[in-house]
């Protein structure tokens, strides 16, 4: 079996940093909102959900949750 080479686990890291940085900023934008535009903030929630690391979701779930924010968020 190979073993993962510095390329990917380096790609891999900075998925992770960047899956945190989104998740972390959608949940603050979230709590924000959620005075003033309610439904809005239970959308930025949604995507903070979808794209955090730590759920283990599946990737059509996630990208599902992720186009339905978004459609709501345009609407």
């Amino acid at each position: 079996m190979k073993s993962e080479s510095k390329l990917m686990r380096v790609l891999g890291r900075v998925q992770d940093i960047c899956g945190w940085v989104l998740t972390v900023s959608m949940a603050i934008l979230a709590m924000v909102l959620m005075f003033f535009l309610p439904l809005r903030a239970v959308l930025f929630g949604l995507i903070a959900i979808g794209v955090c690391p730590r759920v283990n979701l599946p990737d059509t779930v996630r990208v599902v949750v992720a186009i339905v924010a978004l459609i709501g968020l345009s609407v």
